[in-house]
């Protein structure tokens, strides 16, 4: 029996309606056949807090940075335990014999599965499934192109690659300048981030630059 893990509830209900079988609901699932479908609510797992690896990083010091993280741990989300223990259950039943991974077809969408793949520790064999089109019949024709995930592990990569070095990047750079700004009399956080950051400065020099705008008159 296959077990689909779609990224989110939408997707699950259309791989099941594109499955052959009988239909069976179950909390957190369905059954349709001999196949069982499962979703995610989005990211369920996310990378851990620095105090979750060391209690000492609760407190925020220069001396600790760069913090020396080299194995990322993810860790369930508060309000997603339950279901990810369904789906964990359900990808370590005897009459499971192997996972299809139904994230969006993007690198975003390889990981949130993955993510939840690795968190089981299954050695089961696992497949992917790229799923853009959620009408019964396209998601049949796509399950028919069914191949194994390992084919996909640039995907994976990059987008653990992506995630990865957002955490490095935001928490260390934000703790470095929170508390060189602190030195200074600030009382706030300066949040910093691969994307905000540079977004932020391509939005203050335009402000700089109306602000120091003057007209000229031109003749011709």
């Amino acid at each position: 029996m296959r077990l689909f893990i779609a990224e989110k509830p939408e997707l699950g209900k259309a791989i099941a309606e594109g499955l052959d079988g009988n239909y069976k609901s179950g909390e957190g699932y369905i059954q349709k056949g001999d196949n069982i479908v499962t979703w995610a609510f989005g990211h369920i797992l996310e990378l851990a807090k620095p105090e979750e690896y060391d209690e000492k990083y609760k407190l925020w010091k220069l001396e600790d940075l760069p913090l020396p993280i080299k194995e990322f741990k993810y860790l369930p989300k508060k309000e997603s335990k339950k279901q990810l223990k369904i789906i964990c259950d359900l990808i370590h039943s005897d009459k499971i014999t192997s996972i299809v991974n139904c994230g969006d077809a993007d690198d975003e969408g390889q990981i949130l599965v993955d993510e939840i793949i690795q968190y089981s520790k299954t050695s089961k064999p696992v497949f992917r499934v790229l799923i853009n089109d959620l009408t019964p019949k396209a998601v049949k024709e796509e399950i028919a192109k069914i191949k194994p995930n390992a084919d996909f592990k640039g995907m994976s990569e990059r987008g653990f690659a992506r995630s990865q070095a957002d955490w490095i990047v935001g928490i260390n750079l934000t703790r470095a300048y929170t508390i060189m700004a602190r030195k200074n009399g600030y009382e706030g956080i300066l949040s910093v981030g691969r994307v905000q950051t540079p977004i932020l400065a391509l939005i203050v020099n335009r402000d700089k630059e109306f602000e120091n705008f003057k007209s000229i008159d031109y003749f011709s």
